[in-house]
């Protein structure tokens, strides 16, 4: 009886029955009942998460709305529910999971239902033997112990997650278990391809396709007509996966596509585009929409966009401690410009966000420009690019230096205008954040200058460059170890590294051996001597050997490491990296 010991349970139950803890458990509970008073503003400000200026911002805030203060400092961006979620984690001594990056097992689910789980936060994971792994966001671990124990006779592991993810989660897959959206999609093609007579709306069709889109986490929906078939291929972390096939007689689905979007369906000779928006299982989405006519007929890709999604911070996204040091120091300069490369879709904005969620936003004056905007960022003047009445990138920039701004975050740096202008605000006194499409951070200079900036402008305004590119991650479920082939290790330059990991698929990660993504990166900081190697011109080889004297570290060198930790298989690496940024 030293490890644990009974103890009766909680008011809350019924008094005859009783719960198991270990002794770590009964230690947590009493130095959390010492804290209990503690309001979240006085627990945030002892972690360093918000100041005394931030918490009599919120409390006026909240004189007005009436909202909780934990609500209130997330909408305003000083934290995140990710950062309250992981302070709270550390306090339970439990180990916090990204509940994003996790797919319930059915089983698990299936062994309460979605009420409970609501109110009481926590989320059944996977069975394993007679335990049940659960990730919740309470702090009464006693309590869910029985509930788990009285409800199915298994011994819960518990982890710690964000509560609005873990409510999300719930919903989601609930919903799912009890909509089987496979078979009801299934259902409904046949039913659309047997109306000969084309008197079927295809709206339902449309619907259960957005919705197992969001169940797979698809971030676009491509429909391309083939000579005998329609196609449909969901992307989901970044790699293009086919899903169906229809009957070509199911070709006006796009034509229902446009008229959602405000397309003109009789134009069928011209690329189109159009937007709409859909209430998706309790949260918002924008899909933009691009239609192009093709040999076989019009195709159509759909952007899923989530209204609602926050702003990450660095340590959410991915980013390793020792590299936001470097990343925080960069985004607190007052002035210069911070540039973001990589391919499209390598999360160069999102990480863009990532740099202003670490400035203290009260004391400055944000507006951007994007196309479109993706996230909204609280406290900041978001505006999107609109071509038809002339507002570009450098338009925007020049009508926001007379709205005496701080920071301004340009979508894309991609013509000689935008880049000229950007360096000038960057010149005079602004912090410029935006983005360019080049594979090394070595690149970007030569780019720029290409285009037409000044090398002495350049060296006066560059702060630092962030390449970057997003990779999947193995799925924890399935994941094996195996020895390293000698091409293998040829390929990561590194015979010591003997032993690998890769997903073999399962129902988790619906046979994929993939769950989520992570960043691998590249960064470099404006060192002594810099400014005066892009004035004078000097060659990349010289550019890089500074910068690794001053601690850089190549996007290949990152791609290893994480090999080496067995969270990216090598196959991955060599998608996303191929032999080009090896070195």
């Amino acid at each position: 009886m030293d490890e644990k010991q009974w103890i009766p349970k909680e008011d809350t139950l019924s008094a005859t029955v009783v719960t198991r803890l270990t002794a770590h458990e009964r230690d947590r509970l009493k130095t959390m009942a010492g804290k209990a008073h503690q309001s979240i503003g006085v627990l945030l400000k002892e972690q360093g998460m918000v100041n005394e200026e931030q918490i009599n911002y919120a409390l006026q805030k909240q004189r007005v709305t009436g909202e909780r203060l934990g609500e209130l400092f997330e909408r305003l961006g000083f934290v995140s529910g990710y950062d309250v979620a992981r302070m709270l984690a550390d306090q339970e001594a439990l180990d916090f999971v990204d509940v994003r990056q996790i797919v319930p097992q059915e089983d698990a689910l299936q062994l309460f239902n979605m009420k409970q789980c609501l109110v009481e936060h926590f989320l059944p994971i996977r069975r394993d033997g007679d335990e049940l792994e659960v990730v919740c966001a309470s702090t009464n671990l006693a309590h869910l112990r029985q509930i788990v124990l009285s409800r199915c006779g298994l011994r819960p592991r518990f982890t710690y997650g964000q509560r609005s993810e873990i409510h999300q989660t719930i919903r989601q897959y609930y919903f799912f278990l009890e909509n089987p959206l496979e078979s009801l999609l299934e259902k409904e093609i046949t039913l659309a391809t047997s109306d000969v007579e084309m008197v079927r709306s295809l709206d339902t069709l449309l619907d259960h396709l957005l919705h197992l889109a969001v169940k797979y986490r698809a971030t676009d929906i491509h429909i391309q007509p083939e000579e005998k078939s329609i196609h449909v291929s969901f992307r989901i972390d970044g790699v293009l996966r086919p899903i169906l096939c229809m009957d070509r007689c199911l070709k006006r689905l796009v034509s229902t596509i446009k008229m959602k979007s405000g397309i003109d369906i009789a134009e069928q000779r011209l690329p189109q585009d159009g937007s709409f928006t859909e209430n998706i299982l309790d949260h918002t989405y924008d899909l933009r929409v691009s239609t192009v006519v093709g040999m076989h007929g019009e195709a159509a890709v759909m952007r899923i966009l989530k209204r609602d999604n926050a702003v990450k911070g660095f340590a959410e996204l991915g980013f390793a401690d020792v590299d936001r040091v470097l990343l925080n120091r960069m985004f607190s300069q007052p002035s210069g410009m911070i540039l973001l490369t990589g391919p499209t879709g390598s999360g160069k904005t999102t990480s863009l966000y990532a740099g202003l969620r670490s400035m203290n936003l009260l004391q400055k004056n944000v507006l951007t420009i994007e196309n479109p905007v993706e996230y909204q960022i609280p406290m900041a003047t978001q505006t999107e690019v609109n071509r038809r009445s002339g507002y570009s990138f450098e338009h925007a920039i020049m009508h926001f230096l007379r709205h005496d701004p701080d920071v301004m975050l340009v979508g894309e740096i991609r013509n000689i205008e935008t880049a000229t202008t950007a360096v000038t605000a960057a010149e005079t006194g602004h912090l410029v954040l935006s983005t360019l499409h080049v594979n090394s951070a070595y690149g970007v200079i030569p780019r720029l200058i290409s285009l037409g900036v000044s090398p002495h402008l350049l060296a006066d305004s560059l702060v630092g460059i962030i390449n970057q590119r997003l990779v999947r991650t193995i799925c924890g479920s399935c994941k094996t170890q195996y020895t390293a082939s000698k091409e293998e290790q040829a390929y990561l330059g590194d015979d010591s590294i003997e032993t690998l990991q890769r997903g073999v698929g399962c129902e988790t990660c619906r046979g994929t051996g993939y769950v989520g993504r992570m960043p691998i990166y590249e960064a470099i900081g404006m060192a002594k001597g810099m400014p005066e190697m892009i004035v004078d011109g000097k060659s990349r080889s010289a550019f890089e050997a500074l910068a690794e004297k001053n601690g850089f570290k190549s996007i290949f060198s990152m791609a290893v490491e994480q090999v080496a930790k067995g969270f990216v298989s090598v196959d991955e690496i060599k998608r996303v990296l191929g032999d080009d940024l090896r070195r």
